[in-house]
């Protein structure tokens, strides 16, 4: 039988203050502040940072990546931190585009896309874009 619906509370019976009710914690963040390091293997170490409300503790980071801008995205994982180290980059590579969305239970937050073009000169120069993202496809 649940406590609330015992007769006589089994809170008072127990002696302990009953929990507070649950309230709505309100949508998750969408992620900004996009950054990433080139790693000397090749690996591209991502960084973004992301508010999400009070109480919304859990939130799994999903990511997403499509090269040079065609094609669908395809999955990458999933993180518990604002961090995540692709380590799958072609080699050619010129441009590869990232979706990245906040996810806690069966709320979601806003994706963002982060577009990384790498320079051609010998400095392998990265420069990062901030976008409109595509639809991802189910």
């Amino acid at each position: 039988m649940k406590a609330s619906t015992a007769g006589e509370s089994v809170y008072s019976l127990a002696q302990v203050t009953p929990p507070a009710t649950p309230t709505n914690i309100g949508p998750l963040g969408k992620p900004s502040g996009f950054t990433c390091e080139l790693g000397t293997t090749g690996a591209l170490n991502l960084t973004w940072k992301n508010t999400n409300p009070r109480g919304a503790t859990g939130a799994v980071y999903q990511i997403w990546r499509r090269i040079g801008g065609v094609g669908e995205f395809t999955y990458l994982g999933g993180v518990g931190s604002k961090k995540f180290t692709d380590t799958t980059v072609p080699v050619s590579s010129t441009q590869v585009q990232y979706q990245i969305q906040a996810v806690r239970s069966t709320s979601m937050g806003e994706f963002a896309l982060f577009i990384v073009n790498f320079g051609s000169d010998t400095g392998a120069t990265t420069t990062v874009v901030e976008g409109t993202p595509a639809k991802i496809a189910a």
